[in-house]
């Protein structure tokens, strides 16, 4: 079974989650511990995602910060003990990874308990949803009739009922200030050529000598509505005028004072260092929201899109080798921001061009035009380093090619999907380096026993063949595996060397349904254009031999087929097969 969930597949994730819990309440039907178990898998998927990898950091954090914070228990010591057998339980099951031994996480935990106590006995510390159900409970009220709930917040609205405003009101602002509950969401590794490359060429870059004009024209003060000679010296633009003034105020290098704007005390040593200055500029440009008012009051979320705006520019640029067409970042924009409409779609095209604008004169990015209307998008070494730490100020995980280097096999095989052609062979050849090939084809060929996934499956055999002889070895061991089996046997026979692994019937179609279920996760418009592509009888033929299957994504492949086609008869071979 999946473990790793580093893409936000929230049913994948549910559906592991129950089979966990219910595995566990299995081996374990004394331990009442199934709400403790979801709150852990819960919290872990929008942690990082990986269900199966415990730290000793990790363990210590649940127990200390996210039971005391969520969990009403009526025995304190049910949490330390339900993770001695959770530990057990991944053990077991050959599901545990991490970097500590079984023994330093069990260690962890009882080093972890005494402060667990303390924290459960802080009413501080608890979420606000705690404090109203252990109130609630002191009360006397009935959390389970939602009359009674009703009445009790009435009561409470009214001053009827005197509650611990003081420990609510620190509750509440420590929650104001807690990122949302969240997924995880992983971005490839990207290898950079340099750890600071703006410092070459920040000094040189349009925007901060435009910054450098800004604040010559302020002086020792300006009417900030006096612009006529600031929009001559920066080329006759008040748009762009009216940018790098709120820009610069944003920066912290001009301030209101009375009718004027000044220049503040730190705005000399941020044009001494420019390397500094260039940072400030781009980590503060989410705030400039008042010069895209226009444009950001037609969105739904008003002024709190740019940086929607912004993350989602960002994470299509991400990782990208070559140019990335602009209406694909308009387009992906527009569908994180669930914009539709016409007028929509048409003001976050301007907001986006203004954005990479301004990137432009970073020299975070180069834009170019390869066709008549058509213009495309390339992220510069200091963009790109700039890029993986607001991305990672986002909150995505941004991990460089040597974090997983260390990681276990299943991130590894789930993150090469996405990763840039030419990082993967680099980021392929280091997993396999630190373990060496008989202990990386090992770890997956273990994987490929454990989960059942076309896109973890094929990664897993991309990056065995890089394990030579060990991995042929770890291969024909796979041979009968009724998981991995078919997809192993074609690998063997595609080596002319290996004729012990003859196919066997239904081998090669159900190999291609790996790669079509793999196709799916990616694009389903491509996948129904190369589908398409074959003439209409072997589309027919193909749907009969997928139906009849017992691939695990046979019904996933033939609904989409049913329901996108763009074929009647063959969209309507596809709901024959599945029976509808």
């Amino acid at each position: 079974m999946r473990t790793v969930f580093i893409h936000g597949e929230a049913d994948r994730f549910e559906a592991a989650r129950d089979e966990l819990i219910a595995r566990f309440g299995r081996s374990r039907p004394e331990l009442d511990a199934d709400e403790l178990l979801d709150q852990l898998l819960t919290d872990k998927f929008a942690r990082d995602g990986l269900l199966a990898w415990w730290s000793e950091e990790e363990l210590a954090r649940f127990l200390v910060a996210v039971v005391p914070r969520e969990s009403v228990l009526a025995d304190w010591s049910l949490a330390p003990d339900f993770l001695h057998q959770w530990i057990g339980f991944l053990a077991e099951n050959d599901l545990l990874t991490g970097p500590s031994t079984v023994p330093e996480l069990h260690d962890a935990v009882e080093r972890a308990t005494p402060d667990h106590l303390i924290a459960m006995a802080e009413p501080a510390e608890w979420s606000s949803a705690k404090f109203w159900a252990i109130t609630m409970r002191e009360l006397g009220v009935d959390t389970e009739n939602p009359q009674a709930v009703a009445e009790f917040f009435a009561a409470v609205d009214a001053d009827e009922v005197d509650v611990d405003h003081e420990v609510l009101e620190e509750i509440e602002r420590r929650e104001a200030l807690e990122p949302g509950d969240q997924p995880a969401l992983w971005l490839p590794p990207v290898e950079l050529a340099e750890l600071e490359p703006h410092r070459a060429i920040a000094a040189g870059s349009p925007v901060v000598q435009l910054i450098h004009v800004v604040l010559e024209w302020i002086g020792d003060g300006r009417d900030p509505s006096d612009v006529d000679d600031l929009v001559a010296a920066l080329g006759g633009h008040a748009e762009e005028a009216d940018l790098l003034l709120e820009w610069a105020e944003r920066a912290g290098l001009v301030r209101p004072a009375g009718d004027l704007l000044v220049r503040t005390l730190i705005a000399d040593p941020l044009l001494a260092h420019p390397e500094l200055l260039w940072s400030r500029l781009w980590q503060r440009f989410v705030l400039v929201d008042d010069v895209f008012r226009e444009q950001l009051d037609v969105l739904s979320e008003g002024a709190d899109a740019l940086p929607e705006i912004v993350q989602a520019a960002l994470s299509v640029l991400y990782a990208r080798t070559d140019g990335v067409p602009l209406e694909l970042i308009v387009a992906t924009t527009c569908d994180l921001l669930d914009e539709a409409e016409p007028a929509a779609q048409g003001a976050v095209r301007d907001v986006v061009g203004q954005v990479l604008a301004q990137w432009e004169s970073m020299q975070a990015i180069r834009t170019h035009t390869t066709a008549p209307g058509e213009t495309e998008v390339e992220l510069l070494p200091a963009g790109l380093w700039a890029a993986r730490e607001s991305l990672r100020a986002f909150g995505f995980r941004v991990p460089s090619v040597d974090d997983l280097a260390s990681a276990p096999a299943e991130l590894l095989a789930l993150t090469l999907t996405d990763t840039p052609a030419d990082v993967q062979p680099v980021l392929i050849g280091r997993w396999v380096e630190q373990r060496g090939t008989r202990r990386a084809s090992g770890e997956l060929a273990a994987l490929l026993r454990r989960v059942d996934d076309p896109t973890v499956r094929l990664s897993a055999l991309a990056v065995l063949e890089h394990t030579g002889a060990e991995g042929v070895a770890a291969a024909r061991e796979l041979v009968e595996d009724p998981v991995a089996g078919p997809a192993v046997r074609v690998w063997l026979q595609a080596r002319s060397s290996n004729t012990d692994a003859a196919l066997r019937p239904g081998d090669e179609l159900l190999c291609a349904l790996d790669g079509m279920a793999a196709a799916l996760d990616e694009d389903v418009e491509l996948f129904l254009t190369e589908f398409g592509r074959h003439p209409t009888p072997d589309q027919l033929s193909l749907i009969t031999e997928i139906a009849g299957s017992e691939h695990s994504s046979a019904t996933e492949v033939l609904a989409v087929i049913a329901e996108h086609h763009p074929e009647e008869v063959i969209a309507t071979a596809a709901r024959t097969g599945l029976g509808t």
